[in-house]
Formats: structure tokens, sequence, C-alpha cells
């Protein structure tokens, strides 16, 4: 019987949604639900993808950052000595990791991937190749730990569907299930491979992706209890990975005895989108009001409550909000959304390796694929918001950082509320963080000498941040985020650190008094007359100016 954590409770199972969790109590927007960890409910699976193992510890899941030279208490890891394969960062995860699992049978599994051919023994064997890829080094987890085989059997896997899907290629799944026997010396029987195929099944859907590629962390999450959420396109509550652990939030109130959900995947996709990845990922269509009605990001914003919340944000225009300045709503218009399905694939292939001299032109022909969104105003709308993200990634390669900052701005007011309403939200908190970031990094830029009517983007740009207090602006912007982060994650987060510290230094710079003043009281205040004011005019107002950029900037 799988343990849920205090706060939920299991419902008995639906034809059609099967089992669902519920609320024992009212949880209110940002609150913690539940934590889902080693030794708190369930058992759990938490390890690094392959990519990241040599800088992962294999227990605790921290990062190494002994090259960081930013960091106050570097991390180190170490590889353990028996395998070669797993890294740890103290003797003391080593020691938890190896009573977990690792010295149940996962170290002697791989080490015998490592060993030399039999056929071949004097081959040289290379320190760093790994033959397990990251769904077999979970199965093996399984495989080790009997509670974990307990819980796990108690799992929906939907094998003969997967079975018979070609897409989910069966004999791939069969090879993972050898592979994991095999290297831990078991018989590949009839009924361990049948078990052990019937654990890959369960693992890819119920397994949750740590990535998050802000701050280098990528893996496998898998604990039964969390999997028994039911899905929704309209999430009520959100999961955010900490160490081991997995963090249940609220994502607006949640009333006792309401089902919990989650978005499965990203949320903000058009329909067509999610459901085909709903379908092949986890094998159900949506039938959630979203997917029902074809609503789209705007649509959704208006249907959350709590949207007060935003009076402290960078949009605390809640009429905006409720009233978005767009054309049209796209299930009012099939054709606009037959040019988004056309125009999809290509808007959103991934830049990566692209050179540097291909992407601008790549990024402008993307742009101009996006011209019906754009006179529509649907720039919350995908691909749209995509191509500006990806453009403003592209002038942060190329230390652009005033261009870049531009395009965050925008996103800032003109996306990301509309996708994500509540500002606690972890893309809202990144983005935040992001301009306050460059802001940063663009306040000692000189400002270009005017050159009249002929003079160029970048000229402009920086006279209009000549005249601004991007301290001021930096430091309000941070306040923000320090406040929403442990509604988003935690303050154990690696963003909340990062804001918490560049908010000190500015805090601590000699002469500010009144502008700490200033930002303190709107902090305390968002909604007070003078505070109101003070932020229009030091924050808001430049950050619209900067944003105005962006059609040329990208154009």
């Amino acid at each position: 019987m799988v343990v849920l954590p205090p706060g939920i409770t299991l419902s008995p199972p639906s034809p059609t949604r099967g089992r669902s969790i519920l609320a024992s109590q009212v949880f209110s927007p940002g609150a913690v639900i539940a934590v889902f960890g080693h030794g708190e409910g369930a058992p759990s699976i938490a390890i690094p993808d392959n990519p990241h193992l040599a800088r992962t510890c294999h227990y605790c899941l921290a990062t190494a950052s002994d090259q960081d030279p930013t960091a106050t208490s570097p991390v180190r890891v170490r590889a353990c000595t028996g395998c070669r394969t797993v890294y740890y960062c103290t003797p003391a995860c080593q020691k938890a990791d190896w009573a977990l699992a690792h010295g149940r049978g996962e170290c002697k599994a791989f080490r015998r991937v490592r060993a030399p051919d039999p056929a071949s023994p004097q081959e040289e064997v290379d320190p760093n190749h790994i033959d397990l890829p990251t769904p077999v080094r979970a199965l093996v987890q399984v495989l080790v730990r009997p509670e974990m085989q307990a819980a796990v059997a108690e799992m929906e896997g939907h094998v003969e569907t997967v079975r018979r899907d070609p897409d989910m290629a069966w004999a791939g799944i069969e090879l993972q299930a050898r592979a994991a026997l095999h290297y831990l010396g078991r018989e590949t029987s009839k009924s361990n491979l049948a078990e052990a195929m019937e654990i890959v099944c369960k693992l890819k859907l119920n397994s949750f992706n740590r990535l998050d590629a802000d701050i280098g962390e990528s893996g496998t999450y898998l604990n039964p209890a969390l999997a028994m959420i039911n899905h929704s396109c309209i999430p009520n509550a959100f999961v955010q990975s900490m160490g081991r652990k997995a963090i249940l939030h609220a994502y607006r109130e949640i009333k006792e005895g309401e089902e919990i959900e989650i978005s499965y995947i990203e949320s903000t996709l058009h329909r067509s989108h999610r459901q085909k990845a709903l379908q092949k990922q986890y094998h159900f269509k949506c039938a959630c009001p979203r997917c029902k009605d074809d609503l789209d990001v705007y649509q959704v914003c208006q249907q959350y409550p709590h949207l007060e919340l935003n009076s402290f944000s960078l949009v605390p225009n809640l009429d905006k909000l409720r009233h978005p300045p767009i054309k049209q709503h796209l299930q009012s218009d099939s054709s606009l959304q037959q040019h988004i399905k056309k125009i999809y694939p290509k808007c959103t292939e991934s830049l990566q390796g692209v050179s540097l001299l291909e992407k601008p032109k790549q990024l402008r022909r993307r742009w101009k694929m996006c011209a019906r969104l754009r006179e529509a105003g649907l720039y919350a709308i995908e691909p749209l918001t995509q191509v500006i993200v990806d453009a403003s990634i592209y002038f942060c390669e190329k230390r652009n950082f005033q261009y870049a900052l531009a395009l965050s701005c925008f996103l800032a007011l003109n996306s990301d509320p509309y996708r994500d309403p509540m500002p606690f939200s972890v893309p809202r908190v990144k983005g935040m963080l992001m301009v306050a970031k460059l802001l940063a990094n663009t306040a000692s830029a000189p400002p270009s000498a005017s050159s009249g009517d002929a003079e160029p983007l970048s000229a402009r740009i920086s006279q209009a941040l000549s005249k601004m207090d991007q301290a001021t602006m930096c430091q309000t912007i941070l306040a923000m985020v320090v406040h929403y982060c442990p509604a988003a994650h935690s303050k154990e987060w690696q963003i909340y650190r990062q804001a918490k510290d560049l908010l000190n230094d500015l805090e601590s710079l000699p002469g500010r008094e009144t502008e700490n003043a200033l930002v303190n009281a709107f902090a305390r205040n968002p909604t007070g007359s003078e505070e109101t004011r003070f932020f229009t005019t030091a924050v808001l107002e430049p950050i619209q100016t900067l944003a105005a950029f962006c059609e040329e900037i990208v154009g």
C-alpha cells in the first residue's frame, strides 16, 4: 500500500481517471501541499541523467560548483572508487546511497558495464564511458530495492497498449530490460524479463523529468504516491524538485476535498500538440476544460482566480490581464489555427548547433512566419513566444545584453503573465531574474553617441538606458524575485540564493539610503498611492520603454 504524506488523501478509483489525490485541508496559492521523498511517504528514485553524472552527487543531487568562481561554498564531487560511474559530494552521501541502492547491487552492475571485453582483455577501458542509458539505471534501482519494487507494483504501466504502439519501440524496452538483468547477474528467464519490461513501462509512464537547464539539473524522479496525481491542462498545483525531494505547491487556492491536478506537459502549447504529447507519453486523451473548449492562454488566464496577486509584479494592471490587448482568440479563427500547426515545427526546431552567423537569418525567417500572430497581438501564443525567447538567447550569446534586455522586458510584460497568471510561477520568477541580471550587465555600458534622425537602434537603446536608474530598477525586481521564490520553490532554490546575493549587494552600496527606503516601502505596500507612483515612474515605465524596441530588434 502506497503511503501518502500528510495533507493529501487517496480517492477510490473511477472508470475514467483511475485513482486520484484529494486535498485534506485548504491550501492557499503558493502553499506547500506535500513533500515527497526518501523517508517521507512512498520510497523514491532520484538519479541524474548520464550527461550530468560526473557533475552531480548521486545521492543528494547537488551540482558540482567547484569551477564557479562566485560560489561561496563550492561543491566538489568524487567518483565511487568501486564503479567509477557515480559521484558523491561527501562520504555521508556515499554511505547513504550505498545503503539505499548502490551497495545492494547497483555498484556491481556498473562495474560489470566497465569491465574489459573478455574477447579483448588488453583493451583499455575508457573511465568516462557509460553503456547503460538513464532509463536502464532507473530500472536497476527498482530491481535492487525490494521496497521500490513493491511500490511500483501498484502503479499503472499500460503494458498491452505500449506493446501495440509502434512508436513505443517494444523491442527497445525489451533490450533495456535484458541489459539491466544481465549486468545485475540475474537470469533472463521469461518471468524475470516480463517483470523487468513491465517496470520499464511504468517508469516511462510515471517518472518526472528533473530538467532545469537554467541551473544545470537533469535526471529522473519517481515517487509512486506523487505519480497518482492526475493531469489537467489547467492545473491547480505544480511540482518542483529539491534534491531527493519533490515539493507539491498549490497554484491557486485548493479547497478541502478538491482533487489536486498538475500538468504532465507544457500546458501552454496548442491543443493539438498537447493532445499528441499526452497520447504518446501517457496513453490518454485529455478532456479538461482547456482541451474541451480549446481555450488559448489568454482565456485560461482570465479563468484563474487570485489575479490580484499580480499587484506586486511587472504587470500590476489587472484589467490588462482580464481584458488582454488582443484582436481575437484562437478558437474564433480556424485559419489561424491551421497556420500555427503549419509553422510550429519550423519555428520551434532547436537552434543548438546552428552557427552564430546563421542564427539571425533563422530568427528573422521565423519572425516573418509568425506575422499573423503578431498582427493579432497574440505574443503569448506559441510559436511566437519561443521565437522571442530564442532571439534573446542569441543576443546573450553575442553579448549584446541591451538587445537581450529589451526582449526580456517584452516577454515579462506581454507573454509571461498570460501564460502563467500567478506571479510566483517558476517561469515568471526566472523571467524577472533574467531582467534584473541584464539590467546589471548593461548598467555600466556607456551611451552611444547620438546621430540625429539616422540614429541606429543600438544608440537609441543606449540613450534610453542612460535616462534610467538601472540600479533601482534591478533592486525592485530582485525584491519581487526574493518575495516569490518560496512560493515558486523554496528558499533553498538556487534562484533564491542568486537573487538574494544580488539584492544584498545593491542594498549595501553607499549613498543609496533613499532608494533603499523607496524600494522597501513599495515591497511592504505595493498598492499604496505613493508606492505605486514610485514603481510606475522608476520601474514600470522604463521597462515599457525598453520592451517597445522588440519589433525592431527581431524584425
